[in-house]
């Protein structure tokens, strides 16, 4: 095992750090090694660049002066290291030390990726953090890492961020379009760079934002797409939980993200796989679906309530990860944009909401003498607070719709005493007063951005 680590390590100082594309994702100023750093963890689904994101910060830490040999870069994602032990995270450090004697003298920084499968990983960081001059960063595919693990294991020694796919505002800088620095804040934005940002939300609708996909045909996107799922249930839900079905897994994922922006019920999917043939029950479906939320792949909304118990009963909405898997996972006779407007716009709050508790965003259902539904309420449920109302619309061209659109926003901005609400649309764009206050109707591009 000494020398399979030793190899790994030597092919990275070999390799040098790789380009990387920047993203968003702060992590913050860069901590000069020292004993009680606190520890910077990222997690996010597969694939969504954890990886590369640790490569843009080491390119940052070597810019603002420090030695390329104060650097450790460690995947545990290798099956050379199977099965893991508990004693292979120190076997990697003491070896690194050994090969760069400087780091352990003078400093190190510590790049762990996917470290979540190795045993005891928060006992070791812990060690690591209190114990060593260093600077630890640690990337995993779940999001346990930033709730129960770090909470049992880690507390108050890490601070936490999650990454997502690329969103509106990356996905334009990869393909070279111009995104003004005040356009997210409703500034202004010249003729060449709307048109850009227009012409760049119908392919991110439709193809989404992992990286890997960018450039492929929609085809082999699809493919791609599909396999990146399939691997993250086989790897995060059937062998890391032990699940017994894992035909029921993969179908029920699929049919999930295939939902995305719409509701799902338990009964009728448990229902239509015994009629073809695969016994589930509905206990299990549930079960499944808080593992693709804890790997990231699916994303439930609950109804706005005061009481948790009242969320569990109520109806849900499933929202994928990433447009791209509503559309890898789509009948190839749907294309709803409507469907793949709603879920980037619910994947837009939910990159904002990493650090709110349950219930931060959900869906508002008000009946006053008439039903009324707000798709997106962003505030705290357990308070009956709501500080953003959001809807979304392709178009409000049809007076049917504008007024059920209006109509919803003014139900849910009475029922939370809010003064405004946001109808976010294709490519619309006004002011609507009305006695609650204001609806502004914003495209989305623009919104997609902020």
């Amino acid at each position: 095992m000494n020398g399979v680590i030793a190899e790994k390590i030597q092919d990275f100082i070999d390799d040098g750090i790789p380009e990387a594309f920047e993203r968003d994702l702060d992590l913050g100023p860069v901590r000069p090694p020292a004993r009680g750093n606190l520890a910077t963890v990222v997690t996010g689904v597969r694939r969504c660049g954890k990886t590369y994101r640790l490569f843009q910060e080491m390119r940052r830490i070597v810019a603002e002066g420090w030695p390329p040999e104060s650097i450790l870069y460690f995947n545990f994602e290798d099956e050379r290291l199977k099965p893991y032990r508990p004693g292979l995270l120190a076997e990697v450090l003491d070896t690194f030390y050994a090969m760069r004697p400087s780091a352990r003298r003078d400093g190190a920084f510590l790049f762990f990726d996917e470290i979540q499968e190795v045993p005891e990983w928060g006992a070791f960081l812990r060690r690591v953090v209190d114990g060593t001059r260093s600077t630890v960063y640690v990337t995993g595919s779940s999001s346990r890492m930033l709730s129960a693990d770090l909470a049992s294991e880690f507390r108050g020694r890490a601070i936490s961020r999650e990454l997502f796919p690329m969103g509106l505002s990356e996905y334009a800088r990869y393909h070279g379009v111009e995104v003004p620095a005040g356009a997210a804040g409703g500034g202004a934005v010249g003729s060449a760079a709307r048109a850009g940002l227009r012409h760049a939300l119908p392919g991110y609708l439709s193809r989404g934002g992992f990286i890997a996909v960018q450039g492929l045909p929609a085809s082999d996107a699809v493919q791609l797409l599909q396999e990146y799922a399939n691997r993250t249930v086989a790897l995060d839900v059937i062998e890391r939980h032990g699940v017994r079905n894992p035909a029921a897994a993969a179908r029920f994922l699929a049919r999930c993200l295939a939902s995305s922006g719409r509701e799902l019920s338990l009964n009728r999917a448990a229902g239509a796989f015994k009629s073809a043939g695969l016994a589930v029950s509905r206990a299990t479906l549930s079960g499944l679906l808080g593992y693709y939320e804890e790997s990231y792949l699916v994303f439930e909304l609950g109804e706005f309530s005061r009481s948790l118990s009242e969320n569990a009963r109520s109806a849900s909405k499933v929202y994928a990860v990433d447009p791209g898997m509503l559309t890898a996972f789509s009948p190839s006779a749907v294309r709803d944009e409507g469907q793949r407007l709603e879920t980037a716009v619910f994947d837009r709050l939910r990159r904002g909401a990493g650090g709110m508790r349950e219930g931060a965003i959900s869906r508002l259902v008000v009946d006053d003498g008439g039903r009324h539904e707000v798709d997106f309420v962003v505030g705290d449920a357990l308070l009956g607070e709501g500080y953003r109302l959001v809807q979304v619309s392709v178009s409000m061209a049809e007076r049917a719709t504008r007024e059920r659109e209006v109509a919803g926003l003014r139900a849910g901005m009475r029922r939370l005493d809010a003064a405004e609400g946001w109808i976010v649309t294709m490519d619309e764009e006004e002011e609507i007063d009305v006695p609650e206050g204001a609806v502004h109707v914003v495209p989305a591009w623009r919104w997609l951005l902020g």
